[in-house]
């Protein structure tokens, strides 16, 4: 190793281990969360990094996809004067305004495994079929949300 590298890496090494231990610690304390979404016969609870948002399935009047850059992701957008519930779980200077996040909820999709052409069908699915939402609550959701993964047999 060179003089310079070996001078170079320790530091980089150190800035490596510091920036992993406070993730690690962050997550601990719960400051952290991945992504989820919660779809019940109540609703849908998208969890974030830093807040949760709840929509009842009547507030929904749309559900669209939408792209940053290069990420796809799905938009849930709210009828007229309906509010998301949102519980933000990071306070500090760079936390979520809650006006800010209240009017509609955006989901990034490309973080989900079953990707986002079969959530997106998913969520649309459940947000204008009132008469199914019963199979939320025994799993034949998951089953549904397999098929809208599979090719099907004409393209």
């Amino acid at each position: 190793m060179s003089p310079g590298q070996a001078t170079v890496f320790p530091w980089i090494a150190a800035a490596i281990a510091a920036y992993s231990a406070i993730a690690l610690a962050w997550f601990a304390t719960g400051l952290l969360r991945y992504p989820s979404i919660e779809v019940s016969t109540d609703g849908v609870d998208v969890t974030g990094f830093r807040l949760k948002q709840t929509v009842e399935w009547d507030d929904i009047a749309d559900i669209v996809p939408l792209a940053d850059g290069k990420n796809p992701e799905i938009g849930i957008v709210l009828r007229d004067r309906a509010r998301a519930d949102v519980e933000i779980f990071y306070r500090g200077p760079f936390a979520p305004g809650y006006m800010q996040a209240q009017r509609s909820v955006r989901i990034t999709a490309d973080l989900f495994a079953v990707g986002a052409a079969p959530l997106l069908d998913f969520l649309d699915y459940y947000a204008f079929s009132p008469e199914d939402r019963v199979e939320l609550a025994d799993g034949r959701a998951l089953r549904r949300l397999a098929a809208m993964g599979q090719p099907t047999l004409d393209g």
